[in-house]
């Protein structure tokens, strides 16, 4: 039987994620007002004038990537984890097979605060915030080492795991 399961979370934004706004919008109102005073030079105000255009669109860009999104895909053992920024791109954050993961708890497990205290392994954050409530992760080790992904699986997600790696897998923790 096929098992196939997909879930979007939406990252919580953080105050480093508002203090990132807040600077982008003071450092691009303090270059306006350069460019602004800039356009008393002749012969370059046009140049000024896309130079504004552009910093604005840029302002944008920066505000609007922290919006952010991830998608698990659970596939007969395969879990896909995908950033999504802003709804306007994508890109894999990893792939696991969970058959061959080390260990799934949820982060109330006392062997959640050492993995992630320990430097070797390369941490992968895709949820909502790491000490919210159904955080859970997944040790696993790949062709770069060892790896820990903390994300917010749902139900479905959580018991399609534990069927293909039931040892494992500590959903009672």
């Amino acid at each position: 039987m096929d098992i196939f399961v997909e879930q979007l979370v939406k990252k919580k934004r953080t105050g480093l994620d508002y203090l990132r706004i807040v600077a982008c919008i003071f450092g691009a109102l303090l270059l306006l007002l350069i460019m602004v005073m800039g356009m008393a030079i002749k012969g370059i105000g046009f140049i000024i004038f896309v130079a504004c255009c552009a910093l604005i669109y840029l302002l944008y860009l920066l505000i609007t990537a922290t919006n952010l999104e991830y998608e698990y895909c659970f596939t007969n053992g395969a879990l896909d984890v995908d950033k999504i920024i802003n709804v306007r791109s994508r890109k894999r954050l990893t792939e696991v097979n969970v058959r061959k993961i080390d260990m799934m708890a949820s982060n109330k497990n006392r062997e959640y605060k050492r993995f992630l205290e320990d430097r070797n392994i390369k941490k992968i954050y895709a949820c909502t915030h790491p000490q919210d409530e159904g955080v859970f992760f997944i040790r696993y080790q790949d062709d770069n080492g060892s790896k820990m992904l903390i994300f917010n699986p749902n139900d479905k997600i959580k018991e399609g795991i534990r069927r293909y790696n039931p040892q494992k897998v500590f959903l009672n923790d």
